[in-house]
């Protein structure tokens, strides 16, 4: 998917839900009652737009049958405040093809919106959704959405696997394991009850019992997609049991990790969690329904309409009391009026923002693709070019009746977390990595983490391979390496920069002062604008920082930095 950083939706989650028969009356009551706590009162959801107070406007609308029928509704609230306008749509439908409903919160910064300017707010997801979660008793295929974790024993895994494998699943689930022995901190517990709380509505939960249901679990999902005591998982749609390297997609949090007060990565599960539940497409009939303004009609419908004066005698004392007091009444709904307009501007203007928003998104994607397909079928090349050349050495090495050379070991695929890529620095004789892990760790929580991480670990090989060929002799740089034969293509020249533009460095070069060797400069740090570009395609995209030190006191290609994307002249 792709980078929504910048886009106004901030949180989205839609619930299935089996019944539809009291779905309008739970969704308004549930609503209601969500609000009142937010205002500390009644609020009105009688058709049309209401001002809860000076910033607040709640807006309710109701899509018919012919017949008279409600087939959905949607109560929207805007809020104009210091930072932002705010805006949380609730949305209920009961069609022949689906009975469900959807929260979406938007944040449009003022700086775009209001006047004064400021920067992007960091919103929590809407309480509202735990709360229709409780009250409506959603589903997702075979699986129930709760709020606490469901517990599985031996007997049901394959009830369980039945929920992971069903291919009409929408959203992600999340399945921990019992420790072997739970720590007596409860830091554990701690940290899955957050999880479970701050996911629920946006997967389904599971907690695997004890370590019978642990290894009955392993059993029927096979080793690699199996969650080892401690640990847990998120599993994306379409999981593949029979399909190893399927696994990597189904990340986890070790149970080490849970436990350990200084880490953080358990909560990149929840991020992980609600950025899917965020990204995945609305269901096309919640995207079909259509609302007429209730506001508008009904004041069509009032409205009065005044005949041209006729010429009139001068009127008398009382009648010029009468007019001034029609007048008055004029000026207030003339007033009304303007601030409807006002409204009605501001929403379409939201409106087309998101729209904008959207389209966006959807060019991002689309670019996004189009780079995967020219890095798949770079690798593809690349793979045909190494077995024609395996093939020719193995068949040398026979003709000269050393067989037993030609038998190899299996290498190593490519690793699916940065921290395994960290795991294999020790292999890279030409490359010293000075460069904080963390920043780097940090990338395994973002849904291309596994794609980065081997992208990574294939641009830290060529520089391996670079500094290996300048010791052999060779005369230019790493740049020039990429374009010569001897590189092979291993690394695309126009994903290496060498030098960062000025008024990047003027601004922010600071950022880009990394640790090296005192050997290299007693200050134990040197600039580094030389990286390699892992992604090009939204605000993440993964960078990493290196000195080419292959002709200095070290010998080896120093890297700095393996992380997000630095503030350049293109950052937003």
């Amino acid at each position: 998917m792709t980078d929504l950083s910048d886009h106004p939706l901030a949180h989205r989650a839609v619930l299935t839900v089996p019944d539809a028969e009291t779905l309008f009356q739970d969704v308004r009551l549930t609503s209601a009652r969500w609000l009142e706590g937010r205002f500390g009162g009644a609020v009105p959801l009688t058709p049309g737009r209401h001002r809860l107070d000076e910033a607040t406007v709640l807006t309710n609308h109701t899509a018919r049958l012919p017949d008279g029928t409600e087939r959905a509704i949607r109560l929207q609230l805007r809020e104009e405040r210091a930072e932002a306008v705010w805006r949380t749509t609730i949305t209920a439908l009961a069609s022949e093809d689906m009975a469900a409903v959807s929260v979406g919160l938007e944040v449009f910064p003022d700086d775009e919106v209001l006047p004064g300017g400021g920067g992007r707010p960091a919103p929590g997801r809407p309480g509202l959704v735990r709360d229709l979660v409780a009250a409506l008793r959603p589903e997702d295929g075979p699986a129930r959405l709760t709020l606490d974790a469901q517990c599985v024993e031996a007997g049901g895994v394959e009830t369980l696997m039945g929920v992971l494998c069903d291919p009409g699943r929408r959203l992600p689930v999340v399945v921990a394991a019992q420790p072997e022995r739970p720590p007596a901190d409860g830091l554990w517990s701690e940290r899955l009850d957050r999880i479970v709380r701050q996911a629920a509505g946006s997967a389904s939960l599971y907690l695997l019992a004890d370590l019978e249901a642990v290894d009955a679990f392993r059993e029927v999902m096979g080793e690699c997609h199996g969650v080892s005591p401690g640990a847990v998982r998120t599993y994306l749609r379409d999981v593949d049991p029979a399909w190893g390297k399927d696994a990597s997609r189904h990340r986890f949090v070790t149970a080490a990790r849970m436990c350990d007060a200084r880490d953080r990565t358990w909560f990149g599960t929840v991020r992980a969690v609600q950025r899917l539940s965020t990204e995945a497409p609305l269901p096309r009939p919640l995207r079909a329904v259509l609302f007429p303004d209730e506001t508008a009609r009904r004041h069509r419908a009032g409205g009065r309409r005044t005949a041209a004066p006729a010429l009139l005698p001068p009127p008398g004392a009382g009648e010029v009391s009468a007019l001034r007091s029609e007048n008055e009444a004029l000026r207030a709904e003339l007033d009304r009026a303007r601030e409807e307009l006002r409204q009605a501007r501001l929403d379409a203007e939201l409106s087309a923002r998101s729209m904008a928003a959207l389209e966006e998104q959807r060019d991002l994607a689309v670019a996004q693709a189009e780079e995967d397909m020219e890095t798949a079928l770079r690798a593809m090349d690349g793979e045909e070019a190494a077995k024609a050349e395996v093939y020719v050495l193995r068949e040398r090495l026979c003709e000269e009746g050393r067989y037993e050379e030609t038998v190899v070991k299996e290498a190593a695929g490519s690793p699916e977390t940065f921290r395994t890529v960290w795991e294999r620095l020790d292999t890279l004789e030409g490359v010293l990595v000075t460069a904080d892990a963390q920043q780097a760790l940090d990338l395994d929580d973002a849904q291309r983490g596994h794609i980065w991480a081997a992208k990574a670990w294939k641009g830290l090989q060529a520089l391996n391979s670079y500094a290996r060929a300048a010791k052999e002799g060779f005369k230019g740089g790493f740049y020039q390496y990429c374009s010569s034969p001897r590189s092979g293509g291993e690394w695309p020249r126009k994903q290496v920069a060498l030098v960062e533009s000025e008024t990047t460095m003027n601004r922010w070069g600071g950022e880009r002062i990394f640790p090296v060797p005192e050997a290299v400069d007693a200050s134990g740090t040197a600039e580094m604008q030389s990286h390699l570009k892992i992604d090009s395609k939204g605000s993440t995209s993964p960078r990493v920082y290196f000195l080419d030190d292959t002709k200095g006191v070290t010998g080896r290609v120093i890297v700095g930095y393996i992380g997000a994307h630095l503030t350049n002249t293109r950052t937003n």
